[in-house]
């Protein structure tokens, strides 16, 4: 269905452009030119709303799976990974999860570098999504730095292909048990994995995982590209319930609805 709807976005796209063009050539030198300018913006920002959100949402959506089945078990399955050399079913894990989280950034990376000349701002769910990434990478919310996110997400873009392909899982694995350079780009988010053996790290884990799955409620209410899963209330700290009010969705996500489904407390 949401594959559908991009679809028919471009189609009114294109059929929208050919019946304003010629009352925009009717329009003086310098206005046709501006309003020709602004029309190839929108319709710019349109094209790469229907076809980046889509992908995006979907890796999002995996990520947000994965983080609650860690929730569940309270991230019992990263407690006793041992330091050095993986027996294989640990490495499997752990590759599984950075990947995820490295799938998403990466569709982050794409849209950044689809977008690069036009605003998504001026787009209603441009708009929204550019809220959400603010808050994912503001300071007291992203996992690692900024920079180290975007060089986590580019590591795992085919580079010898469009821009849109993002690696395989199996690609993943092998090139991280063959290849130093991949285990020093990941080294930032792998250390925050292997730290969720503290309650304040998985805190801020699952307050990721929160926003994710807000994301995902908010552009894709109908849930026609993700999959409806309950939220974790119960497993996030009163400290992070609060955080999450204050700082996250009164601050960065206005636009959040029901946010008591994800953290037990009426606004």
């Amino acid at each position: 269905m949401c594959v559908l709807a991009n679809v028919w976005t471009l189609i009114v796209t294109y059929f929208f452009g050919v019946l304003t063009t010629p009352l925009v050539q009717l329009l003086p030198g310098s206005l046709m030119a501006e309003a020709r300018r602004r029309w190839e913006a929108r319709a710019a920002t349109r094209r790469i709303i229907a076809t980046q959100l889509d992908p995006l949402l979907k890796a999002a959506d995996e990520l947000q799976g994965k983080i609650r089945s860690l929730a569940e078990e309270d991230f019992r399955e990263f407690r006793a990974i041992p330091p050095g050399l993986l027996q294989k079913a640990d490495l499997v894990n752990l590759c599984s999860t950075l990947y995820l989280f490295a799938q998403l950034w990466a569709r982050l990376e794409i849209l950044r570098k689809e977008s690069v000349h036009a605003d998504l701002n001026r787009n209603g769910r441009g708009k929204v999504l550019m809220r959400f990434l603010r808050c994912l990478e503001s300071r007291r919310v992203r996992l690692v730095d900024r920079a180290w996110q975007r060089a986590i997400g580019e590591s795992v873009i085919e580079q010898a292909k469009p821009l849109s392909d993002v690696r395989t899982f199996k690609a993943f694995v092998e090139e991280y048990e063959e290849t130093p350079r991949l285990q020093e780009w990941v080294h930032p988010l792998e250390d925050v994995i292997r730290q969720t053996k503290f309650p304040r790290t998985r805190q801020r884990v699952l307050q990721y995982g929160v926003i994710v799955q807000a994301l995902i409620d908010t552009l894709d209410p109908k849930h026609y590209t993700t999959r409806a899963r309950p939220a974790y209330p119960n497993k996030l700290s009163r400290r992070a319930k609060r955080e999450m009010i204050g700082r996250v969705f009164e601050t960065y996500l206005p636009d959040v609805r029901h946010t008591e489904k994800y953290t037990g407390i009426s606004r």
